[in-house]
């Protein structure tokens, strides 16, 4: 075969993922055209991007501070406590408590968030449900005991404040 010098024969060029240098791979980041493998592809409604990529556009929506976080644990830890001792009380009425504790924990992380003029950080769920479960479990030890009420709140309320601080993205 003739090489053509007009024309000649390109051979293929390998390319390797920027975070897994020995997988190879043609995907490339939509956002920055990094060379990514598969696992540190994330799909988007727009094409594939590298996980830096996304982390960096999730940057934008969490904006909490430290202080922010000490006020969502303060406010968690008061109202997962007032909320275990008023589940403690009346909770052996399974239907009202499966209907109260979710409602308990979602309106101490709307308080938290208002307290904290809706600033969000990365971990400011898991903080939030840290708390309420916190002020539960001490409220259970110190003062009601752990029947069935404060166990049905710590389950509802902790899962209910936790999903009140995510970030629809």
């Amino acid at each position: 075969m003739t090489e053509n010098i007009n024309n000649p024969v390109l051979e293929d060029e390998i390319h390797y993922c920027e975070v897994h240098p020995d997988r190879d791979t043609e995907l490339r980041c939509n956002r920055c055209d990094r060379y990514m493998c598969i696992d540190c592809a994330v799909r988007t409604p727009v094409g594939y991007t590298c996980k830096e990529c996304v982390r960096g556009h999730e940057d934008k929506f969490f904006e909490g501070t430290n202080a922010d976080y000490a006020i969502v644990a303060t406010v968690a830890v008061i109202g997962g406590a007032l909320g275990a001792f008023l589940m403690g009380l009346f909770g052996g009425f399974f239907l009202i408590g499966i209907i109260v504790a979710p409602v308990i924990g979602a309106g101490i992380g709307q308080v938290a968030l208002a307290l904290t003029g809706r600033r969000r950080g990365r971990q400011t769920g898991y903080v939030c449900a840290g708390g309420v479960l916190i002020g539960g479990l001490l409220t259970g030890l110190l003062l009601t005991g752990f029947g069935f009420g404060t166990l049905l709140f710590l389950a509802l309320g902790t899962s209910s404040a936790y999903a009140s601080m995510r970030v629809a993205i």
